[in-house]
């Protein structure tokens, strides 16, 4: 006997039915289900979910458009930061190397005790630190003398924004400068 019930499945009702789907809704009735279908004067009209329809592809949509942006500005404000960097790091190599340019003859022909060292060529110097750094010629180095021990050096670079520049934004120019000097010990008595 109870081998017999459990091969049998149990019987629904038409109400039970169509709450679930297995039998159609009566011509002229509607379901309480979303998505399901009800026939009203011979059509067959969809009840539910059409004032929802297409709200995750907007959805969608909105965040790729929000990731995009972030993209973009991230690579752009990325190249803008390492050609300053690189910029910033070749205005103090340049400054050290200036400063390091000590005119040697002046020093081994004074009589007396130097106050301060004298530096030599440092325009050239630095060209020479510049044609080294950046064979490219992207940058610009330019090195002035501050005080006789003091040598400042400027940089600029103009930046080509990679994605922006399809939007009609120009390049960026950037720059940086760096101060070194070069100062004499005088021995200890």
């Amino acid at each position: 006997m109870r081998a017999d019930l459990r091969k049998r499945p149990m019987r629904l009702g038409p109400e039970a039915r169509r709450a679930r789907g297995r039998l159609p809704a009566r011509p002229g009735g509607r379901t309480n289900r979303p998505g399901s279908s009800a026939v009203r004067a011979g059509r067959v009209v969809r009840v539910g979910r059409r004032q929802d329809a297409g709200t995750i592809l907007v959805l969608t949509l909105g965040y790729v458009l929000i990731a995009l942006m972030l993209a973009i500005v991230v690579t752009d404000v990325s190249t803008v930061y390492l050609a300053r960097r690189s910029l910033a790091s070749a205005a103090d190599g340049a400054a050290l190397a200036a400063a390091q340019s000590v005119d040697e003859m002046a020093i081994y022909t004074s009589t007396g005790n130097l106050q301060q060292l004298p530096l030599a060529e440092v325009a050239a110097t630095v060209a020479q630190y510049q044609s080294d750094a950046d064979p490219s010629g992207r940058m610009m180095l330019t090195a002035q003398l501050l005080d006789p021990t003091t040598v400042r050096v400027t940089g600029t670079r103009t930046v080509d924004l990679p994605v922006v520049t399809i939007l009609g934004i120009g390049p960026v120019t950037v720059t940086a400068s760096a101060d070194a000097q070069s100062l004499v010990r005088l021995p200890a008595p």
